[in-house]
């Protein structure tokens, strides 16, 4: 994996999750919650992210089943990491988000956020999980 900072984004078919992490420390931090739709606006607002942050890709997530099958996200997950590839011009690795929501919700309930606070916080959490789960790979 190249050195440098990684934009990490989880998903979904309303919000989608940002954070920002740096490949040579392994430590990523939540950035934003953005809406899914339309694409074209995530795509152009994902792109500046990468921009402003110097980044040398993306790390998307797949939605994999428990049992480590494929989910039907993911035939989703990957065309819309293929269109990031290709609107970019940067790398994208996918990796198996498979109990990152779970895992965001339980650290932001850790930190005493109210349920109201931790809704929009969990996806761009869940993007910090993704990139952490890269690094260390």
């Amino acid at each position: 994996m190249p050195e440098g900072a990684w934009i990490g984004v989880d998903p979904g078919t309303r919000y989608v999750g940002i954070a920002v992490g740096d490949a040579a420390s392994g430590v990523a931090a939540p950035l934003r919650t953005l809406d899914a739709s339309p694409e074209a606006a995530l795509l152009k607002q994902l792109l500046r992210i990468a921009t402003d942050h110097g980044a040398k890709g993306f790390v998307v997530g797949l939605p994999l089943n428990m049992d480590g099958s494929e989910s039907a996200g993911c035939k989703s997950a990957r065309a819309f990491a293929a269109r990031l590839a290709e609107a970019s011009g940067l790398p994208v690795e996918l990796v198996d988000e498979r109990l990152s929501s779970f895992e965001a919700e339980g650290r932001l309930i850790d930190g005493g956020l109210k349920p109201s606070e931790r809704k929009m916080r969990v996806h761009a959490v869940s993007a910090a999980l993704l990139l952490e789960v890269f690094f260390k790979a």
